[in-house]
């Protein structure tokens, strides 16, 4: 999000605020009044956003082709969009690689959160957790 996207959703959230509080934003003061929360919604960002959600964080492990798959998966999202239906792949392997990419995406964005704030600690607990549980799948022949 770019500097003026987020001025604008700050713009969005405090004429939200306005409007839930019952204020007429018709009027120049409530206007003014809009206009100076944003602003300080978007200073507060701008001071602890980053510390709060650092950029190294979020860059993620992707599988190569996944771009190409992604690609494909949100041209069916716009037509879905756009006209309520879209005509899937008719191949098994191509909707499994859609269906494993799509959970990959929920994951990561249900997870987002947790990922900016998870202390090192905590996160390296939780990868030999998985660790253990792949040993253990392993050994009772779950995968291979």
């Amino acid at each position: 999000m770019n500097k003026n996207e987020q001025l604008r959703l700050c713009l969005m959230l405090a004429f939200q605020s306005m409007i839930s509080q019952g204020e007429n934003v018709e009027t120049s003061a409530v206007t003014q009044r809009i206009v100076q929360l944003a602003q300080l919604m978007n200073e507060f960002c701008d001071m602890h956003l980053a510390q709060t959600f650092p950029e190294e964080t979020i860059n993620l492990v992707d599988d190569k082709g996944a771009a190409k798959i992604d690609a494909a998966i949100n041209l069916h999202i716009e037509e879905l969009q756009k006209r309520e239906s879209t005509q899937l792949p008719a191949d098994r392997e191509t909707l499994i690689q859609f269906y494993d990419r799509l959970q990959q995406r929920k994951t990561r964005r249900s997870q987002w959160l947790f990922y900016a704030q998870a202390p090192a600690e905590e996160l390296a607990d939780l990868v030999l957790q998985y660790m253990d549980e792949e040993i253990e799948e392993k050994n009772a022949g779950g995968y291979q």
